[in-house]
Parts: C-alpha cells; structure tokens; sequence
C-alpha cells in the first residue's frame, strides 16, 4: 500500500505527545512520515527539546515560510518512520497549521488528526484502499468520543430556516458522510491543494473542515466515511483552554454564517437575511 503522510496541528502539545503518540506510530508502517505542526508554542514550551529528545530531530535548512523544520528518523522494531516538528513563527490556528502541514507532506495520502487522537493500530489499513478509486477525496474515521461515551465520524449537513445546519449521523455504516473530520480523516494531496486547502475565511476556527468536503463535492470528489478505521478522541482540545467555551460558540456561530453566505445560491442568500431576527433571537436567549 502506498506510503502516508501524518500530520498533526499542535499548540504546547507535550502532555498529550506523551499521551498518544506511542499510538500514532504504532500505527504507521515503516517509511510513512510524522508531521507535527507546532503553533508557535513559544520559547517556555518545551516541544523543540522533547522531539530532539525522543526523535533525534535537528534543524534542516527551511525557507518556503516564516517556520523551522525540525527532521529526524524513529525506529521501532524493524519499522523505520521520518520525523518532522515544522514550528511556526507565529500563531496560524489550525486551518492554516494543517496546510503548512500538507504542504511538506512528501505523501499524496495525508492522514490529518489532532493532538488528542489515538489511532487503532490498523486504522491506516482501513482507509488506504479506498483511494484506489481516483474520485475519493476524503475518508473519515470512526471516533470514540471517550469524554462523551458515544461515537461520531459520520455526519450530515442541510440547509433550513436560512442556514445551512449539520448534525452526526446515527447510522455509523460504511458510507459517503457530508464532511471528513479534520480531527481524524485521510485526504489526497492533489485534491487538498487544488482546492486551496483550509480556507483561512474560517480563521481562528470552526466549519474549515466542513467547507473543504463541500468544495470537493461541488467538484465531483466523494467524501466517505469508514467505521472499520477507528480512534479514540479524547477532545482535549486546545480551542477549549485558549478560548473558552462560550467564545468558541459564538467563533462557530459567525463561522455558520459565513460558510451560508459563501455556498448559499441566490434563494437561499434570500432566506439567510429574512431568516436573520430567527438566529439572533435563538442564539440569544440559548
């Protein structure tokens, strides 16, 4: 099977490298790449020092953006894997961390997942084969949610009362989905930048992922969803301690609207505004 490419956005990641990613490389198979994305932790983070530490990075010659590459290799067994921490120089959240990712990839299957995400040893193997078909685009995982106790990965999207809205599926069956998750899905290389990647419209967070399947699939590409791939999701999340919980809800709210306005036809832009006081209220007084 072809070789994959893993990236991982990651702002002051080390308690949860130590946490899971013993799973994420035993998952890999020898000659697939770990791309770790360091957010502009900053000089008290200790990422830098823990990577050279565990990995034997060193600093490479970089010049394609304002970030260090860090580069090394890991063996386990007879298993050997490429190591890169890119660092940025400031902050780009994860959209734009995630593409700075991909683009380093030297893989046209990158496998996206967060920092708090432990992959099943064979989760690669499970998703791998359905990029034999060259119209895939993007294969999401099955996720156990542990805080919650319930799964996600597949999900739903529609448009009502002026919005366009999403829920999880209840069905967890091998499937097309609406969107991959960017916290645990495959994608193709090629698809991904001809795209145009994260749209950084989404910035700081919130509804990129769902964008981009939406521009694949306005393009012909499938986007499915494979429950035999499996991770655990622990939902750690970095946006949850930067921001809070009440800024991250209103981050989606203004980021809904801007998916609606960006992919809405001309009757549904009608709905959007005459649908407005409904939303505003709503999210008001929720």
């Amino acid at each position: 099977m072809p070789q994959v490419s893993i990236v991982i956005p990651s702002y002051k990641g080390v308690r949860l490298y130590e946490k899971n990613l013993p799973a994420v490389l035993g998952c890999m198979r020898s000659g697939d790449e770990l791309i770790v994305v360091d957010d502009a932790s900053g000089k008290e983070d200790p990422t830098v020092a823990w990577f050279a530490q565990k990995f034997a990075t060193k600093q490479v010659a970089f010049t394609d953006f304002a970030a260090d590459l860090y580069q090394g290799t890991h063996k386990i067994g007879k298993k050997t894997f490429i190591i890169k921490l890119l660092v940025n120089h400031s902050n780009q959240r994860f959209g734009a961390s995630s593409n700075r990712g991909f683009r380093i990839a030297q893989n046209e299957l990158v496998f996206l997942i967060n920092n708090d995400v432990a992959p099943y040893p064979d989760c690669l193997s499970h998703l791998i084969p359905h990029f034999d078909n060259p119209k895939v685009f993007a294969v999401g995982c099955l996720e156990h949610e542990t805080h919650l106790q319930t799964l996600g990965g597949r999900n739903k999207l529609w448009f009502q009362r002026g919005m366009f809205l999403h829920s999880r599926y209840q069905d967890m069956s091998t499937g097309e989905t609406a969107w991959a998750s960017g916290g645990s899905a495959m994608f193709r290389k090629s698809i991904f930048e001809s795209i145009g990647g994260f749209d950084k419209l989404y910035y700081p967070a919130y509804w990129e992922d769902i964008d981009l399947s939406f521009q694949a699939r306005k393009r012909g590409f499938l986007i499915l969803f494979e429950p035999k791939a499996q991770v655990d999701h622990n939902h750690e999340t970095t946006n949850k301690s930067v921001f809070g919980e009440q800024q991250m809800q209103a981050m989606s709210w203004r980021n809904a609207k801007k998916f609606t306005w960006k992919n809405a036809n001309f009757w549904q832009r009608i709905s959007f505004l005459v649908w407005q006081p409904y939303w505003w209220y709503k999210m008001r007084t929720s």
